[in-house]
């Protein structure tokens, strides 16, 4: 049985992805770099032992709830816009920072009470938060007028 797998993340919004479809190329290892990276250097802030151990249990959770959390904030952004009519993609503040926070806020909750539930509260809640923080799709506040 073929399990479909939804990915999206740090890199680029949804919403890019469906105006420039070649660009997941670029965005899906540009996103495990990016997840890889934090995680990493996180481990290494907290010093964690078994780095190697935990990055495997953990990092395609991590990446693929990062992607889910922004396909979220993505459709909030698309259902204001074509069902309430509300503004231009990626160009009002009012419709992209909700959008961002929703994204970060899921991050954090997926991470902390998923990938990371088997590590102590104090870590699980550092980590998660710090994942939110850094790995939030920034690039929601990127007018389309830019590119256009």
């Amino acid at each position: 049985m073929k399990r479909e797998v939804r990915l999206n993340n740090v890199i680029f919004p949804v919403w890019m992805l469906l105006l420039l479809p070649p660009v997941w190329l670029i965005v899906i290892p540009g996103n495990f770099i990016i997840d890889s990276l934090v995680f990493l250097v996180s481990m290494a802030i907290f010093k964690v032992s078994e780095k190697k151990k935990h990055y495997k249990s953990c990092i395609l959770k991590i990446f693929g709830f990062g992607f889910l959390s922004d396909i979220i904030g993505s459709l909030y952004i698309f259902l204001l816009m074509y069902v309430l009519e509300l503004g231009r993609m990626g160009d009002e503040l009012y419709l992209t920072i909700p959008a961002l926070l929703i994204s970060a806020v899921l991050i954090f909750v997926f991470n902390y009470f998923f990938t990371f539930r088997r590590f102590d509260k104090g870590l699980r809640f550092r980590f998660a938060m710090i994942l939110a923080i850094i790995t939030a799709p920034y690039t929601f506040l990127i007018p389309t007028s830019v590119f256009y």
